[in-house]
C-alpha cells in the first residue's frame, strides 16, 4: 500500500492513470494523448500495474488496461477519512452532533462511489481543456471537496437528482474538509490582519 500511495504522488503517473479512467485505455492511445514517448508510457504503465492501480485486459497489438476501482476508491476514502479524523481533534467548524452523524453514516455513503467515478472521469478532460498545475492524487481529492463546497444551488439539485445525495451532510463534510485544508493559512492570515488593525508589531500603522 505504501508503494501505491507513493506512486500517486507522481503527477506524470497520475496522467497515465487518468487517461485510462477516461477510457483512453490503450497503450498507443495514451502515447498519442499525452504526447509522451512509448518507452516512458510503457514504464509508467508497468509501475501502475505493479502496485495494482490498473489491470491489463486482452492482449492485442496495443495493450488495453482498466482501472482497479476498488483500490482507487479505497485510497480516495482513506484520504478523506484521515483528514476527517484530524478535524475531529479540533472540532472548530461543526458541532459534535454533526461530527457523530458523519461518523455514523460513513464517508463511503455520504460521498458515493458513482459520484467519485464521475468526477475522476471528467477531471482529466477538464484539465486538458483548462490546463494548470499537475497535481498529486490527494490534491485532486481536496480539489473535489473544495468544488463541492462552492457549488451553486442549481448544481446541488442536479447532483441530488443524479446520485441521490444527502445534500446537508455532504455539504457539511465538504465545508469541513475545505476548512481543514486551509485552516493553518487562515489562522496565519487572520493573525497578520489582527496585527495590522492594531498598528503592527511595533505599534505603528502597517
Amino acid at each position: 500500500m505504501e508503494a501505491t500511495l507513493e506512486l500517486l504522488e507522481k503527477p506524470a503517473c497520475i496522467e497515465v492513470l487518468f487517461c485510462i479512467i477516461s477510457s483512453k485505455n490503450y497503450a498507443a492511445t495514451i502515447v498519442r494523448e499525452l504526447k509522451k514517448k512509448q518507452p516512458t508510457v510503457t514504464e509508467q504503465l508497468k509501475e501502475l500495474e505493479k502496485v495494482g492501480l490498473i489491470k491489463p485486459l486482452q492482449r492485442e497489438k496495443s495493450q488495453k488496461y482498466k482501472v482497479n476501482w476498488d483500490l482507487l476508491l479505497w485510497v480516495f476514502y482513506d484520504v478523506i477519512n484521515e483528514a476527517f479524523e484530524d478535524s475531529m481533534v479540533r472540532c472548530l467548524l461543526i458541532t459534535k452532533k454533526e461530527m457523530n452523524r458523519i461518523k455514523e453514516i460513513g464517508v463511503e455513503r455520504i460521498v458515493p462511489p458513482p459520484l467519485i467515478k464521475t468526477f475522476l472521469q471528467e477531471y482529466f478532460t477538464a484539465f486538458k481543456e483548462l490546463g494548470g498545475k499537475r497535481k498529486e492524487f490527494d490534491e485532486i481529492i481536496f480539489s473535489f471537496l473544495a468544488a463541492l463546497s462552492n457549488l451553486r444551488k442549481i448544481s446541488w439539485r442536479k447532483l441530488v437528482k443524479k446520485f441521490g445525495l444527502d445534500v446537508e451532510i455532504l455539504a457539511t463534510l465538504a465545508n469541513l474538509m475545505e476548512f481543514e485544508i486551509g485552516e493553518i493559512g487562515q489562522v496565519a492570515l487572520g493573525t497578520d490582519l489582527d496585527c495590522m488593525s492594531k498598528g503592527g508589531k511595533d505599534g505603528q500603522p502597517v
